[in-house]
């Protein structure tokens, strides 16, 4: 398989964007129809060749590339990565950066800044004079710095919340613990009070008792007079 000069993915600024390149050439016809597909912008349809040229050469890294540029332009990044990193078992040196390269741009769209800078070191270490893997890299290590601030930030105010959500807790609990020192309290109260003797007759209560005491044997007596009285009167005459 021959390989041609390939313009690999590039990120631009702070917004990574697909340029276009020249993808692996072959000699087999579904790179080539992918190829051609690929450069009229159809990235869905060269994907489908070159769907049958990794089926056909599995085991070829230029193959992987370029299913790869073709998955990225579609904005699959996971699968594009995923086959970047086969075509970074290249023996040659160029294709093997470029897939270096291009691997940290699919990272870089996933916001996987860790993983891109490491792509990117890669690409430096094959080819030292990669102005674009530097300037990816230094975007990529600004980013990685962003987002861990931005972590950082979303920590405090989780942990932040986390304390006012205690401290409410604690408050109601308390409430709840004082709640039932006062229920408690209100019972023992009832308690108490039904324990406690009736309050004394008042005065004018313990005379009418007193009354009713005197006057009810003179009543008793009263009644037995009459009864006797009645006892001893002659029988009335029938005649």
């Amino acid at each position: 398989m021959r390989r041609a000069s390939v313009l690999p993915l590039c990120v631009l600024a702070l917004s990574p964007a697909l340029f276009g390149f020249d993808p692996l050439r072959s000699r087999n016809g579904e790179v080539e129809q992918g190829n051609a597909l690929m450069k009229g912008g159809n990235a869905e349809e060269a994907l489908k060749h070159y769907d049958k040229a990794v089926a056909a050469l599995p085991a070829e890294p230029g193959a992987h590339f370029d299913r790869g540029s073709a998955l990225y332009a579609l904005q699959r990044f996971d699968e594009a990565g995923q086959e970047f990193l086969r075509a970074t078992e290249a023996k040659d040196g160029a294709l093997k950066a470029q897939a270096f390269y291009n691997l940290g741009n699919a990272f870089f769209k996933k916001e996987k800044f860790k993983e891109a800078i490491e792509a990117y070191k890669r690409t430096l270490a094959l080819d030292p004079r990669d102005e674009r893997a530097k300037w990816n890299l230094e975007l990529a290590l600004r980013k990685q710095e962003e987002q861990k601030k931005k972590d950082q930030d979303k920590d405090k105010q989780d942990k932040d919340k986390q304390d006012k959500d205690k401290d409410k807790d604690k408050k109601d609990d308390q409430k709840k613990d004082q709640d039932k020192k006062d229920d408690r309290k209100q019972d023992e109260q009832k308690n108490d009070a039904a324990k406690q003797p009736p309050p004394p007759a008042s005065e004018q209560e313990m005379n009418a008792v007193l009354d009713n005491l005197e006057r009810s044997p003179k009543d008793l007596e009263k009644e037995r007079a009459r009864l006797r009285a009645v006892r001893r009167r002659p029988p009335a005459r029938d005649w």
